[in-house]
């Protein structure tokens, strides 16, 4: 028998994770905080030296290619921080939710990246019990349904019940050290033995992203104090004038956030339909800031419902001082996501770049990471984007801003720097592009055809966001069950009058679709969260619908699901499984 046991904790975000690590080894959890990197804790029981290193949360509904590189990273890494090995990894999954075929999936991505040999190591650790109501968890594992069964079959069919509020004298954590140690028993005491190439590669890699991330922000500082030099020159010319802002931004991509932290106001997720402008005073200045319906992120500007476009470009006019492109840093950014921002950014013509700035959000996942690093990380796609906006970015953390400013204070700092570098540019080059936004009002004719997917997307998106708020209203710190998907049933793409081909490939549309469903349920799951901990909190869902829009494509959708009831959409890991032969997208 091995002198200590080591441990890696794997799990989704908010799943409880490290409240089973701080209850299994009975070391006080001084304060709640997000789990960005691995942490390495140990403790003693029966005498036996325990080493456990917790793990970052991915999301639940997150294919493994949505995930941020980063956390991909740290997953590998946690092999490493407890040599030679760990002899037993445990997998939180909370019973909060029905578990899906998505979710197995999801999981098995995410461990299976570490190694496909990991199974034979596993535990499963079933997390907020209360939910269970009078059912044990074998009951729950019996009846959860198929999908739960296979995951329990490939970790052998270990797995305990842990819920850190019920488990007041102990037996709980008892129960999961008695399967662990038998568990190195039968694995006559072996530990898991990492790829040391792939370490090896991973260590140089990230050797090379802080490099890479610490000459950019060198970079920018020097640009900086250029600017600001300048801008003390121009002091009586720009200092308290007015101040106008547009936000642009994917759907849940936090850009109301923003807009409320920046102005200091109440915080709510109201849906943004049309241009929303609000006006407030920052620091004695006065600032306006206009928030726009959101686009898709992974569907193209052809795709967006007619009055996001429109509105979109009504929040241009007059020109404004500065336009902030909101970008979650919680999620991975691929070469499609620079696709999609470049197609709606094109209509507002090449000028738009001097003037636009990246505003990540979101910032609370980064941990002790500076934004340089994600930046870096996350690899070409997202530093492409960056420099098109004149390596110009700020990052806004969390609701803790409303008590601290510094960050609403830099961003104001940045944005005049923005104007200033704007003015040295428009002097240097007079060339407007002003043929930009007709060219893109000749394409739209070409998409016609697919207006039946246009609006079917708004439809399902707004009912889904109805069915989360008539959840919210329900909530309760007693009992809650997610359903575990956003739509009753999925959407078909069969249709006669769909031209998919203009849009890449029918797989590929299918795809995207399930991503974007897959982040609003992660999002509202949050938000869930969120109103169990506050109960007073608004908890209203954001949205890209337009309302009008629906109302008159509804007899159109109701028709079309008809005509088409029997779907064959699926995920992207589920067609792989029917067709290898095509070239997977991501």
């Amino acid at each position: 028998m091995a002198d200590e046991l080591r441990l890696v904790l794997l799990g989704g975000y908010q799943s409880g994770k490290s409240n089973v690590a701080h209850s299994f080894l009975n070391v006080k959890r001084e304060f709640v905080q997000i789990t960005t990197q691995c942490v390495k804790m140990e403790g003693n029981i029966n005498g036996r030296k325990i080493i456990l290193v917790d793990t970052p949360g991915w999301r639940n509904c997150y294919q493994l290619c949505d995930t941020m590189e980063r956390l991909k990273d740290e997953l590998v890494l946690s092999t490493s921080i407890c040599p030679p090995g760990p002899h037993a990894f445990l997998l939180v999954i909370e019973v909060d939710f029905a578990f899906s075929e998505k979710h197995r999936k999801v999981a098995e991505g995410h461990v299976q990246f570490i190694s496909e040999d990991i199974w034979d190591q596993t535990i499963i650790v079933f997390t907020k019990l209360q939910h269970l109501g009078d059912k044990t968890i074998e009951q729950y594992v019996e009846s959860d349904g198929e999908n739960l069964q296979k995951l329990t079959q490939k970790c052998g069919n270990r797995y305990v019940g842990f819920d850190t509020d019920l488990d007041r004298d102990g037996s709980q954590a008892k129960e999961l050290f008695r399967q662990i140690e038998k568990l190195v028993a039968e694995n006559n005491g072996r530990s898991f033995k990492a790829d040391a190439r792939r370490l090896m590669n991973l260590e140089i890699k990230i050797k090379n992203v802080e490099e890479r991330a610490s000459a950019r922000a060198q970079q920018v500082l020097e640009k900086r104090r250029k600017l600001e030099e300048i801008k003390r020159n121009a002091e009586a010319e720009h200092d308290g004038s007015p101040l106008n802002i547009v936000l642009l931004g994917w759907v849940l991509s936090g850009k109301t956030l923003a807009c409320n932290l920046i102005l200091a106001d109440d915080v709510s997720f109201d849906k943004t339909v049309m241009c929303v402008r609000t006006r407030g005073e920052v620091n004695g200045r006065k600032v306006t800031i206009v928030d726009t319906p959101s686009f898709w992120k992974f569907l193209p500007y052809q795709l967006n419902a007619d009055s996001v476009n429109t509105e979109i470009l009504k929040a241009m006019d007059p020109s404004p001082d500065a336009v902030l492109l909101a970008i979650p840093s919680d999620t991975s950014f691929l070469e499609e996501q620079t696709k999609v921002i470049l197609e709606n950014m094109r209509p507002l013509g090449e000028k738009v770049w001097r003037q636009t700035m990246v505003l990540f959000t979101c910032g609370g996942r980064l941990g002790n990471k500076p934004i340089e690093y994600h930046i870096e990380s996350e690899g070409d796609a997202l530093v492409r984007l960056v420099e098109m906006c004149g390596n110009r970015y700020h990052v806004f953390e969390s609701l803790s801003m409303r008590e601290d400013r510094t960050q609403v204070d830099q961003l104001l700092e940045k944005i005049e720097e923005m104007i200033m570098e704007g003015a040295l540019l428009e002097s240097n080059d007079e060339h407007q592009g002003r043929n930009k936004k007709s060219q893109e009002r000749e394409t739209q004719s070409e998409w016609l055809r697919i207006e039946d997917v246009k609006k079917i997307l708004n439809e399902e998106w707004e009912r889904s966001n109805a069915m989360m708020k008539d959840m919210l209203k329900t909530v309760s710190t007693h009992k809650f069950v997610r359903t575990g998907r956003s739509l009753d049933e999925p959407l078909d793409l069969r249709g006669e009058g769909i031209n998919t081909e203009l849009f890449i490939n029918k797989r590929q549309l299918k795809d995207a679709i399930e991503r974007e469903w897959n982040r609003q349920e992660a999002v509202d799951s949050s938000r869930i969260q969120y109103k169990l901990k506050c109960p007073n909190a608004r908890a209203e869902i954001s949205s890209c619908a337009d309302e009008e829009d629906i109302k008159i494509s509804c007899a159109k959708v109701i028709e079309w699901h008809q005509k088409n009831h029997f779907s064959d959409y699926g995920s992207a890991s589920s067609y792989e499984e029917h067709d290898k032969t095509e070239q997977d997208l991501d």
